[in-house]
Parts: C-alpha cells; sequence; structure tokens
C-alpha cells in the first residue's frame, strides 16, 4: 500500500511540474514545453514492400567496394527503386546461413535522386529446394530533403527469394521494408 501512495504522489508531481508553469524552470512555461515535445517527436514509421532481382552477377560495384546484389521496386510510404549493396569481404558463411553487411539505397524511379540510404547487418538461411529467407537491421545515415527526418532511425528488411541453381544462383524475391 505504501508502494501505491509513493507511485501516486510521484504522478500528481510529474503531473504537476511537466504541464503547469514551473516556478523552478523560469522562462518555460507550459506552451514551451509543448512546443519541445513536439520538437523531439519521432519521425513517424515508413512502411513498404518490395519486389527484387538478384543482379550480383553482373559485376557492378559502388565506389566503396561494395557489390550490388539486389535492386527492384519499392513501394509503400516511399516509392521507387531500392538497392542492395554487398560488403563481400566481411559476409561469413556457416553451414546454410549467411552473415553480412551491405549498404541499402532507395532512389527514385528515375534513378536521378537518392531518397534515403543507410548501412545494414543481416543474414540469409539458404533453404535448399525451397524459398530462402533473409533478414537485415540498420540505421538510416542519409536522406533527401522530404525525407531527412528518418537520418538516424532503425531499418528493418526481410522477406524470401527463389533459386535458379538451388545453393549457388538467386533469382528473385519479395519482401518487406520498414524504417522506424
Amino acid at each position: 500500500m505504501k508502494n501505491l501512495i509513493v507511485v501516486f504522489l510521484m504522478g500528481v508531481a510529474v503531473f504537476y511540474f511537466g504541464c503547469a508553469d514551473n516556478p523552478s524552470a523560469p522562462g518555460l512555461n507550459q506552451s514551451d514545453q509543448v512546443a519541445n515535445t513536439l520538437d523531439k517527436k519521432p519521425a513517424p514509421t515508413l512502411n513498404c514492400t518490395t519486389e527484387y532481382f538478384f543482379k550480383g552477377t553482373e559485376g557492378i560495384f559502388d565506389s566503396e567496394g561494395r557489390l550490388l546484389g539486389w535492386e527492384g521496386p519499392i513501394n509503400g510510404d516511399i516509392n521507387g527503386i531500392i538497392q542492395w549493396w554487398m560488403d563481400i569481404e566481411t559476409k561469413v558463411n556457416t553451414g546454410q546461413a549467411s552473415h553480412y553487411v551491405d549498404r541499402f539505397v532507395i532512389w527514385n524511379n528515375d534513378k536521378t535522386v537518392i531518397l534515403l540510404a543507410g548501412n545494414e547487418a543481416g543474414t540469409t538461411t539458404a533453404r535448399l529446394g525451397k524459398n530462402s529467407n533473409w533478414r537485415t537491421n540498420g540505421i538510416v545515415t542519409d536522406a533527401a530533403l522530404d525525407y531527412e527526418d528518418w537520418i538516424g532511425c532503425q531499418n528493418h528488411a526481410e522477406g524470401h527469394f527463389t533459386w535458379v541453381i538451388p545453393g549457388v544462383l538467386p533469382e528473385h524475391g519479395y519482401g518487406t521494408f520498414r524504417v522506424n
């Protein structure tokens, strides 16, 4: 019962000092507190679906030496073309799983403006004879002006893909991409 009373009194104190003009914080009134809270509001979540095609056999590398692994349309809260650039040097295969570092880049539909980009780490599970699964997590590091609120936010992508030659040559797949 004592704990309940202490929690109640702490709640009243937080409510009073957090919502009313606070004499211990001169020059900061309730409207300033609301404005400061709104300034710190996180960017809303972006939810998208993706379709991607394996590009790793084309031998396209970026300026950092990463191989273009996958590319395809992304649709939803952001629309364009998504690419995943794989850091081949860090890829590790352990049985049916591979672990890797990559960079995602989302372009506008003409591939003239980068809308969002970031660094990720992920895992692929190769299930021979079946669709294989993958999942990445990362951080948005770059964005066009309309999407700059998402810089520093976490991104999550996952999906599955099929094989042309099981365990050797991937083909295409479908998945999701989310930033929050």
